[in-house]
């Protein structure tokens, strides 16, 4: 009787733990899926051709992290500082210029640190980089429709946040580990 019992309490506690293990894997998974930009929130920009070049040269940087080319980020940084610091505040029309022009100056300082160092300190510049772009984005304008996408998994769970042209996840923050490991959080659409 006792084996029996002993048998059928081990038979059960080996049931319930594979349980828990299903739940935290599909836990991770999920935290690891793509969503696409149906789920995300929409927020209308005004259209703006001044910022193509700044548009183009971010881009850049951040493909050459998905495809960790630490070298390649660092000569496209160089090129984005450049189009960065030839932006005409005056000329475009913002809302806020005090604003835009204070995230000028702070997206230039983390597009220069994406010019040196290892491509761990080239993610975490360009992590920052992406959080400046989007709110300088914000004031003065877009020319296409740009995909604001969230990793959880970046810096220890706490996250981090890119733009992309494309709704679908190419993860610049781990590149090659964890290529598709984000969501579509926000769509910064033409106006």
């Amino acid at each position: 009787m006792k084996k029996t019992l002993l048998f059928a309490s081990l038979i059960s506690f080996a049931v319930f733990s594979c349980g828990e293990k299903s739940t935290s894997k599909e836990t991770h998974a999920e935290a690891h899926a793509s969503s696409d930009a149906t789920t995300a929130k929409a927020m209308a920009v005004k259209s703006s051709k001044s910022t193509t070049a700044i548009i183009e040269g971010y881009l850049a940087v951040k493909d050459a992290l998905v495809a960790d080319d630490q070298a390649t980020a660092s000569i496209k940084s160089v090129a984005l500082v450049s189009d960065l610091k030839a932006y005409d505040i005056a000329s475009s029309q913002a809302n806020d210029p005090e604003e835009l022009e204070r995230l000028q100056v702070e997206a230039t300082g983390f597009a220069e640190k994406l010019a040196a160092g290892d491509i761990a300190a080239q993610r975490e510049s360009f992590q920052s980089l992406s959080v400046t772009m989007k709110e300088f984005l914000k004031i003065a304008g877009v020319d296409r429709t740009l995909y604001h996408q969230y990793c959880p998994m970046y810096k220890g769970n706490k996250g981090g946040m890119w733009l992309s042209a494309n709704e679908n996840i190419k993860n610049p923050l781990f590149g090659s580990s964890m290529l598709t490991c984000g969501r579509v959080e926000e769509t910064l659409a033409l106006n």
